[in-house]
């Protein structure tokens, strides 16, 4: 059918929307190689933290931010990421963002044999499973049932590490918290990072200035 068309000005930049089919899809605001950088926390006590061995990642942690930076950490499986628990008494050691943040979003191929598998799940995309931990304002931590910025930058992690290209994955988060959310995320040829998702309206109104 034919595709709604918008864009939104945020802080990162301009992001070009499109519905289409009942799908918002959003493109990063990224202009060439998105930007990554090593975490100075070792590996092995990042995992620590997490409640985790070191033999459960995949490779480091990564800082990656195509609009806001995030801790991207890679684990070998699902039952890592079931696993994954980020204690709150760790706070004090867990890195911060370039805004301050305290966020960790954990993440695995569903096949068994990694994300260099071709094989596809539902709708021809390579799925990942994917949890998103952040500390919150008044102590604690809490976890994000969908994470569009941080699926965006696992496209940019996706891309940094050589991985075929185009890509469609389907990612699917929320699930130990009881809200299951799936969502798309496409690296095009032209190393273009979008990430499309369903919506549930919960309310609308009209701000007058």
């Amino acid at each position: 059918g034919s595709a709604d068309v918008l864009t939104l000005e945020c802080k990162a930049g301009i992001v070009a929307m499109t519905l289409s089919q009942d799908v918002w899809t959003l493109t990063a605001p990224t202009a060439g190689a998105p930007a990554l950088h090593a975490c100075a926390v070792p590996d092995a006590e990042i995992a620590a933290m997490l409640g985790l061995g070191a033999e459960d990642l995949l490779s480091s942690p990564m800082w990656v931010n195509t609009g806001s930076d995030q801790l991207l950490i890679p684990l070998r499986t699902p039952a890592a990421v079931q696993r994954a628990a980020l204690d709150s008494k760790q706070l004090g050691n867990w890195p911060r963002s370039s805004l301050g943040r305290q966020t960790a979003y954990v993440f695995a191929p569903a096949a068994a044999d990694g994300f260099a598998s071709e094989a596809t799940g539902q709708g021809g995309r390579t799925e990942v499973i994917a949890r998103y931990f952040f500390a919150k304002q008044g102590g604690g931590i809490a976890e994000d049932p969908g994470t569009g910025s941080a699926c965006a930058n696992l496209g940019a992690w996706w891309m940094a590490g050589g991985r075929r290209n185009p890509a469609s994955l389907r990612i699917v988060q929320g699930q130990q918290i009881q809200r299951p959310c799936t969502l798309y995320l496409d690296v095009t040829p032209d190393q273009r990072i979008r990430v499309g998702g369903r919506v549930v309206e919960i309310g609308r109104g009209v701000i007058e200035i």
